[in-house]
């Protein structure tokens, strides 16, 4: 070959060469452009919120737990997919005043009325479902949402979302007729697609009244239920309690479903599934207590492959911490009255046990649940929930935490601050000769001002340890540390207020000059 054939040789291999490269280059130029777009669309695209709440569960009563004798398949596949927290606490053990804090992300002292049951939620406290719609999110809601309470004016109409409970169904004698998942199917239907979701799923289950024997009924070996040590460990309480862990399931069934309609819509991987409950077991010394039973919650959260799977959290998470949490997943600005601590650094760090550090410790309330008192006097109490102590505080300890033994609510009947039910009657009857004052007393007798217990060592907070030498200093260091939240959160109680003895009783379909207190007697149509 020639010099001249050969020069033309190198020069069409390297413009050949060239060609290549500079196509090569702009494909790739393309496609990193291209590729970058889709990743910023997918940045941007925010997450659908379902919020699933159960009606009165203790934490400990889901199969993922160990439980015997409760299947909870759908809370387990929760938690096995994404976190299982070990220290939940609900801000009140009573259902208006917590479902309050969740959706306002405040302690019940800091929002008025709505620290109370059969009160109402002002119009200055916005709530995080609010905020989500009209950032653009869709919002709904099945079932139990914001209630009971008073809807009317000067309260917020709706505070927590549009509601969908007209699908109804066949539902076993005390089950709520209404067809949870029947109803988010239908939003999932009508909602517009390509725009963020936020549903709340609230069950009615496994609040009272229970179609005695339907846990047995449906096979439950009751000599497996383990009962707790603040009731009478028999067959007519176990049977109870296997009616309670009846209906928890009932509630699991329609998350099962509602987990299958997003997997059909295509949504799972994006949504962040908040699975809880409101306040503890509808049980005598639980569910109207700030003890371990009554405000120790389940809570599991999962959030597609943003999550791991088979985290197993012990950071202290308070429901005023949800609104907050929520809102910036949603990447929303957190409002400033939230008094709540996003939680989403400890969902998407992906470890398991003690995550953030500051997370040591709780606070937990209550004012007046139900009207049991003369003249609706509340049952003040403030907790503080840190490592394995519960420190608390009784206010008023010279009123009956209960209600007055000689008051009778047309509602509640006496001792109106339990839910009627086998083991209340049992224990009020005191039908067990052997231990009728022990239980009939730590179910309704006077407290002390100040109750120390040490979970750990006893579980079922039946040993006040407050006034052992030992534990001076303790006391004192938690009160101190309860006492500035409390300050510094402006509770009315540190400054010897006590509004809530004089708000209304908003109770349907009995008489509000017999329910209200003196001072709101007149005022029986606000």
């Amino acid at each position: 070959m020639s010099y001249k054939m050969l020069s033309k040789y190198r020069e069409f291999v390297f413009l050949n060469i060239y060609s290549r490269v500079c196509i090569f280059v702009l494909f790739f130029s393309v496609h990193s452009c291209q590729t970058k777009k889709t990743v910023k669309k997918e940045v941007e695209k925010r997450p659908n919120i379902l919020f699933c709440i159960v009606d009165d569960q203790s934490f400990i009563h889901t199969s993922i737990n160990g439980t015997a004798e409760v299947n909870t398949p759908n809370f387990d596949r929760i938690a096995k997919s994404g976190v299982l927290f070990n220290n939940a606490y609900c801000n009140a053990s009573s259902c208006a005043p917590s479902r309050a804090s969740i959706l306002t992300g405040r302690n019940i002292w800091e929002i008025e009325e709505g620290g109370l049951l059969f009160g109402g939620l002002p119009k200055q406290f916005s709530t995080f479902s609010s905020l989500l719609k009209k950032s653009g999110y869709e919002t709904g809601y099945t079932g139990k949402g914001y209630m009971p309470a008073s809807h009317k004016e000067p309260y917020q109409k709706q505070p927590l979302a549009e509601e969908l409970n007209a699908v109804k169904l066949n539902a076993p004698k005390y089950i709520n007729r209404k067809d949870y998942s029947g109803n988010f199917n239908v939003f999932m239907e009508k909602r517009v697609k390509d725009k963020p979701f936020f549903f709340w799923y609230g069950s009615h289950e496994a609040h009272r009244a229970y179609n005695s024997g339907d846990g047995i009924k449906a096979g439950k070996d009751i000599s497996k239920i383990k009962v707790p040590g603040f009731l009478p460990d028999n067959d007519l309480i176990r049977s109870d309690i296997a009616d309670y862990y009846n209906e928890i399931e009932w509630s699991d069934a329609h998350l099962g479903r509602m987990l299958q309609a997003l997997e059909h819509a295509g949504e799972l991987e994006n949504t962040i599934v908040i699975v809880t409950a409101d306040n503890g077991m509808p049980f005598p010394r639980a569910k109207g207590t700030c003890y371990d039973y009554g405000t120790h919650m389940p809570l599991a959260v999962c959030w597609g492959n943003k999550l791991k799977g088979g985290n197993n959290v012990n950071d202290f998470i308070s429901f005023i911490d949800f609104a907050p949490t929520i809102l910036e997943a949603a990447g929303i600005t957190i409002p400033k009255g939230i008094t709540g601590k996003s939680f989403l650094n400890v969902l998407l760090s992906n470890k398991s046990g003690l995550v953030d550090k500051s997370r040591d410790k709780v606070f937990t309330a209550l004012e007046r649940h139900a009207y049991c008192r003369q003249e609706g006097l509340t049952y003040p109490i403030r907790t503080i929930r840190k490592g394995d102590w519960l420190y608390i505080m009784n206010f008023e300890p010279d009123r009956w935490p209960a209600g007055d033994p000689d008051f009778y609510s047309p509602h509640q009947g006496f001792y109106g601050d339990i839910d009627k039910s086998p083991s209340r009657t049992y224990i009020l009857d005191k039908e067990d000769k052997t231990a009728a004052d022990y239980y009939f007393n730590i179910t309704v007798g006077k407290r002390p001002d100040v109750e120390l217990y040490n979970v750990k060592e006893d579980p079922y907070q039946l040993n006040n340890v407050a006034f052992k030498e030992i534990n001076k200093s303790l006391c004192k260091e938690l009160k101190n540390e309860l006492f500035t939240y409390l300050s510094k959160t402006n509770d009315p109680r540190m400054m010897g207020k006590a509004p809530w003895d004089n708000y209304p009783y908003y109770f349907d379909g009995f008489s509000q000059k017999h329910l209200l207190p003196i001072g709101k007697r007149d005022n029986k149509n606000k």
